[in-house]
Parts: structure tokens; C-alpha cells; sequence
């Protein structure tokens, strides 16, 4: 017979390795999670810029031209697309002019974006020329059929609308070729 505080236990601790790896785990998933939660994935279903697809960050920073931006859906666009994101290019910063040239299209630092011409005349009214104030961002489409800063109706996009920077995602396929 047997002294049960003499039996010593053969259960083994885990090895220092062993348990870093678990926290190690523990701590990947958790930011995997984090990082998750701060993205979102927009699918670019009209042909107003030439990507299909983007992985946004909700956080909006180093905002610079070029750089894709989502932002709330303009008020006039609300009935139509008020679900989705609006989703352009920064054309425009702070301090940059706006101006017009001969064919009536806006420039933004000698880069003129084009009017969308139906029926021989724009679709709508075109954006005044002028300084972009603070806070402001003039934003485009890379199609002359977007409807965006181009336009007074959509005008300039504040800083408190935008909702996040942009990446294109890597897709392999245009999804909007396929009809989907």
C-alpha cells in the first residue's frame, strides 16, 4: 500500500517553447480579429473606376491624390444607392484650386476630369472653380460617366463623410464582366 502524498504526479509541464506557442496563437488570433473587424470589402459594381473590388480601412489616413476613398452616399444618390458606399479617387486636397478649361471640364492641378455628355448636353450642373477649403476633398471616377465631384449635386466630400482608404484587391477576374 501507498501513500497518496508520497505518489508524485507524471503529468508533464509544457515546455517554455511549447507555451510560447500557444500565446503566440492566442495573440495572432486576437489581432486577426482586431485587424478583421477594422476592414471591409466593397465590390465596385459600376465601371467609375477601373478596379471590380477594394479592401477599405475604416480609418482614413494619409489621405493624398490618388488615394481611393469611401465615403457616405452622397444625399442626392440616397434613394437609388443609400446601402453601398461612395467610392472614388482624390483628385483634389485641401489648398488645391478647382478651375475649368475651355472644353468646360474641371481641373484639379492640371489634370481635367471630363464632362459626362447626354443628349449633347452634361447630366448635370458642373462644380464651381475655387479653392478646396479644409477639410473638403474633391474626389473622381476614372470614367467620364461618374457622377462625382465633377458635379455640384455631388460636390466636394467633407472629412466627416469619409468612411475609410481604399486598396484594390488583386482579383483575378472582373466579376462585372460576368454579368454578376
Amino acid at each position: 500500500m501507498t501513500d497518496s502524498s508520497e505518489t508524485k504526479s507524471t503529468k508533464r509541464k509544457p515546455s517554455r517553447a511549447r507555451r510560447a506557442f500557444g500565446y503566440g496563437t492566442i495573440i495572432f488570433g486576437v489581432g486577426c480579429i482586431f485587424v478583421v473587424d477594422q476592414f471591409n470589402l466593397i465590390m465596385n459594381a459600376s465601371q467609375s473606376l477601373e478596379e471590380p473590388a477594394f479592401v477599405v480601412f475604416e480609418h482614413p489616413i494619409l489621405l493624398r491624390h490618388g488615394t481611393v476613398i469611401a465615403a457616405e452616399m452622397p444625399e442626392i444618390l440616397q434613394d437609388r444607392f443609400g446601402e453601398f458606399q461612395f467610392v472614388k479617387r482624390i483628385g483634389g486636397l485641401p489648398g488645391d484650386e478647382i478651375t475649368i478649361d475651355a472644353d468646360g471640364s474641371p481641373c484639379v492641378n492640371d489634370h481635367c476630369y471630363p464632362l459626362w455628355i447626354k443628349d449633347g448636353q452634361p447630366v448635370a450642373a458642373r462644380i464651381a472653380p475655387g479653392v478646396i477649403p479644409d477639410g473638403h476633398y474633391a474626389v473622381f471616377g476614372t470614367s467620364p460617366d461618374s457622377l462625382d465631384s465633377r458635379y455640384s449635386v455631388i460636390g466636394l466630400i467633407s472629412k466627416d463623410q469619409l468612411i475609410g482608404r481604399g486598396w484594390p484587391l488583386p482579383v483575378m477576374a472582373d466579376f462585372r464582366e460576368a454579368g454578376l
